[in-house]
């Protein structure tokens, strides 16, 4: 598998790794739609390294919030790691790192949705991992992963799902909580399930999006700014 010098400057310039172990990282930004094989006939993607990095990023995210939240219990410390490696998140942070920019796709599947941008960091982890170690991929961590895109000062405050959120108010305030969901088929193709959200029989939220997980979702989001709840704190 050839490395062009053009990925290595790239390795260096956004993402600030030198090495030269440069096919390692190679294969940990080649999507598994280039087909790309090695001599001996086996694949050649990032799909191994996305398994380890995603071990290694949840150790290290773990061994972080242990530090940060000397005070948490083990299901608070478990809730927030979740925030920080939910995929959403981590789709969101390997996008805003440009990740996908220097990956090897086939251009018949540039469609890939938003995903990628979380699995290449995962991969990206895990080539590190193997190239320099526990404790230099996790320095890499803290400093270009959580130091710029995780607010750990709010993190005991933000929503993961505002769906559950909804849910267990309602629950422990015997509210009745319901979402009428439906496939519709409208003109815009990327709102095809409609949710209408009641509490206690009254409408009180509506979304549309294109998924029924999402509109969900997103009438939730609606619904808990629309009663003004607080939201869960970190249990001491």
């Amino acid at each position: 598998m050839e490395t062009s010098g053009n990925f290595f400057v790239e390795l260096q310039k956004l993402l600030k790794i030198k090495t030269s172990k440069g096919d390692l990282y190679k294969e940990a930004f080649t999507h598994s739609s280039v087909n790309l094989k090695k001599t001996s006939g086996e694949s050649v993607n990032f799909e191994r390294l996305e398994f380890l990095g995603d071990a290694i990023l949840n150790s290290i995210i773990a061994e972080i919030l242990y530090h940060n939240y000397p005070d948490a219990k083990e299901g608070s410390l478990t809730k927030l790691r979740a925030k920080i490696v939910s995929r959403a998140k981590l789709n969101q942070i390997g996008k805003e790192m440009g990740l996908s920019k220097i990956a090897e796709i086939d251009n018949h599947h540039q469609n890939f949705g938003e995903d990628i941008h979380g699995n290449l960091l995962e991969s990206l982890l895990g080539a590190l991992f193997i190239d320099k170690g526990y404790l230099k991929t996790k320095a890499y961590v803290e400093q270009h992963v959580v130091n710029p895109y995780v607010d750990m000062d709010g993190l005991d405050t933000f929503v993961l799902s505002h769906k559950a959120l909804l849910i267990e108010w309602g629950q422990k305030n015997k509210k009745q909580v319901e979402f009428k969901t439906t496939q519709v088929n409208g003109l815009n193709p990327s709102f095809n399930y409609s949710c209408q959200l009641l509490v206690e029989g009254t409408l009180t939220a509506k979304a549309k999006e294109n998924s029924k997980k999402k509109a969900e979702e997103k009438a939730a989001k609606i619904a808990v700014r629309a009663l003004k709840l607080n939201r869960i704190q970190v249990e001491k």
